[in-house]
């Protein structure tokens, strides 16, 4: 007689534990929609912890790594906008780490030049020209409007090479981000 108790009880965890499951990607992509509704309306603080809250989501429930990555990276973009740049390097990292792992030429480059462009809001030019070196194989790879960021990117980081003396970076960041902007 137990045994089928506990088959029953076994059943409704079971139960419990996939309804869980759908309320929790239910709560996932709300908090999604509210990062999605707060980017796109300006309110950036809003959307920066509902990003930050399916984040939390993503982890604690082991949501595929590809999505994980895609949140923190996003996350990293508002924490940048929002001049967080210390947050945004340690997030877009993260993301960066997972796209390295699964050599994704396009996640690649779109992380190495948005984690150049906080390494420029911390004053740590040097740290981000090496990434746009390491992204100089991968930005090819960039559409819309990551590749307008990188070309933005590129020719910042190519003013201030100039100013460093650094004339031989700066020509070919220069050069780079013409391509970019040409093809």
């Amino acid at each position: 007689m137990a045994k089928p108790r506990m088959a029953a009880v076994a059943v409704l965890v079971s139960v419990a534990l996939i309804g869980g499951c759908g309320k929790t990607r239910k709560e996932f992509e709300r908090q999604l929609e509210i990062c999605t509704v707060g980017e796109n309306n300006g309110v950036l603080a809003a959307a920066a912890e509902a990003c930050g809250n399916a984040l939390d989501i993503a982890q604690q429930h082991e949501f595929p790594p590809e999505e994980v990555s895609d949140l923190s990276y996003r996350l990293g973009l508002i924490e940048r906008q929002q001049g967080n740049f210390k947050e945004a390097e340690v997030l877009v990292r993260a993301s960066l780490d997972f796209e390295v792992q699964i050599a994704d030429s396009a996640g690649i480059a779109s992380r190495l030049v948005e984690l150049a462009v906080s390494l420029a809001g911390q004053n740590r030019w040097d740290e981000g020209a090496e990434l746009l070196t390491r992204a100089e194989a991968h930005v090819q790879s960039l559409a819309g409007s990551e590749r307008k960021d990188a070309m933005n990117a590129l020719r910042g980081y190519a003013a201030q090479a100039r100013k460093q003396g650094d004339s031989e970076t700066a020509e070919r960041f220069t050069s780079l981000a013409l391509e970019l902007a040409t093809e």
